[in-house]
């Protein structure tokens, strides 16, 4: 052990010395630091004018919130010209009809079949299944009824071109009632 202890101090100089204790003394600093400040009390007062620069910025760490609004405002340019048009699109096919409360109708449908209790079938030219329906209560022009009494209209899909209307009085009879109905496609 002495022998240790004499080739130790054969070594050390005043510099080995004064390297070794600037090193201890500064990771004690740091760690003094660490240990006696609370977290988040360095703000903006603490640290200087341009002391910030974007290497010690963490990459998606300033969010849209962060920035001045003034500052986001400089940042957007001129809005460009349109872009060319694009490809048109599929046409909207309609279908429509409208029908007298004695079965008359006008439009691209047709009544195939009523009875007189106002349940009516409406075929078209073509499959109109998956299609959507509209029908309202209106004056048809011509008709047995010329103005409907107040009451609802339900639709639905027969399958294939057909479409069931019926017509009901308020109190939720069957009534032969005049309807207009769009099928859109």
């Amino acid at each position: 052990m002495i022998a240790r202890l004499a080739r130790l101090r054969s070594r050390l100089s005043y510099a080995n010395v004064m390297a070794t204790l600037a090193l201890f003394i500064a990771l004690g600093g740091t760690g003094y630091a660490a240990i006696t400040l609370p977290r988040n009390s360095v703000g903006a007062e603490q640290i200087r004018s341009k002391a910030v620069r974007s290497s010690e910025i963490r990459d998606r760490a300033v969010k849209l919130r962060d920035i001045a609004q003034t500052a986001r405002s400089s940042l957007r340019g001129q809005q460009g010209p349109p872009g060319p048009a694009g490809a048109p699109g599929a046409p909207a096919v309609t279908e429509h009809v409208q029908v007298d409360s004695g079965g008359g109708a006008t439009g691209t449908g047709r009544v195939t079949h009523t009875t007189s209790d106002g349940l009516y079938t409406v075929a078209f030219n073509r499959d109109v299944a998956k299609c959507a329906y509209a029908a309202t209560l209106a004056a048809v022009p011509g008709g047995g009824v010329p103005e409907p009494s107040a009451g609802r209209i339900t639709v639905a899909s027969a399958g294939g071109p057909t479409v069931i209307v019926k017509t009901y009085d308020a109190a939720g009879n069957f009534v032969p009632q005049p309807f207009h109905l769009t099928v859109t496609c």
